[in-house]
């Protein structure tokens, strides 16, 4: 399995990049570890002093080159700080999210933090986090400010039955695979209590004796999902993305996106193919 954990090297990044780093051993996976830094002028405010000012000023010219020098060097070493197990570093110059939906191609999972409804929302990790997963074509494990585990060991898979959905069970089973984790699968409905039979068959189903349990609930996705999870010992939950058009989001919508920004269990966010 090829991971790639991208770091803003905050508190956030690093509780994503323990489960990274946990998800890579027990796949006998490669991980890689990108920070994505934007243009020395531009992350400082300042910029280069115009080019005919260049034989005036040389003084200055050099002075900032040697500022990008110290900064690139800073950032390389503390992302040589992150390679436990044998993780490769990298560092790459540009827009974020440009960047890092670039480099996902190259893996089968992209695990990053996600900062959530907090001041830091708009910033490297908060902000780009959300619009990477509407965007990539990688599934994307998102991890907040307050997620309880170091490890994962347990998956829920959430279902509603329809397409993307599926794929995302195709990809929970694809992963339990290669990692060894367990899957619960899961179908949170709103609908009269005498639906749950029908959803409780079709969740049997479905699942083929691969889930080592199968549980139907009901009430607000956003609220039971990560209540669930917590209750079932699970370690992330498992959602489908779907696309329309130029437009993305979760298979349940703004509720989906809710619980990348809210939930304190990890959300594994898989696109449809």
């Amino acid at each position: 399995m090829r991971i790639l954990h991208a770091t803003d090297f905050s508190h956030t990044a690093e509780l994503a990049r323990t489960l990274a780093v946990d998800i890579a051993r027990r796949a006998s996976g490669d991980l890689h570890v990108v920070h994505v830094q934007q243009r020395f002028q531009e992350g400082r405010g300042r910029s280069s002093p115009p080019t005919g000012s260049d034989a005036i000023v040389p003084e200055l010219q050099r002075h900032l080159e040697e500022e990008r020098q110290a900064e690139t060097r800073g950032l390389m070493d503390r992302l040589a700080l992150l390679t436990d197990g044998g993780a490769t570093t990298e560092l790459v110059w540009g827009e974020p999210l440009r960047e890092l939906l670039r480099l996902a191609t190259d893996f089968d999972l992209l695990v990053m933090g996600a900062h959530g409804r907090t001041p830091f929302d708009d910033v490297f990790l908060g902000g780009v986090a959300g619009r990477v997963v509407r965007r990539t074509t990688t599934p994307v494990l998102t991890v907040r400010e307050d997620c309880p585990t170091q490890q994962v060991r347990r998956l829920l898979v959430a279902t509603d039955f329809q397409e993307a959905a599926l794929g995302a069970w195709t990809f929970a089973n694809w992963f339990a695979e290669r990692t060894d984790v367990k899957l619960v699968l899961a179908h949170v409905e709103g609908g009269p209590p005498g639906e749950a039979g029908s959803s409780q068959s079709r969740l049997e189903t479905l699942s083929a004796g691969r889930a080592e349990r199968i549980v139907v609930a009901g009430g607000n996705p956003i609220d039971t999902l990560p209540k669930l999870a917590d209750e079932l010992g699970a370690d992330a939950i498992v959602v489908g993305m779907k696309r329309h058009g130029a437009l993305a989001g979760l298979i349940m919508g703004a509720r989906g996106d809710a619980l990348v920004r809210s939930s304190p269990i990890p959300i594994l966010s898989v696109p449809a193919t």
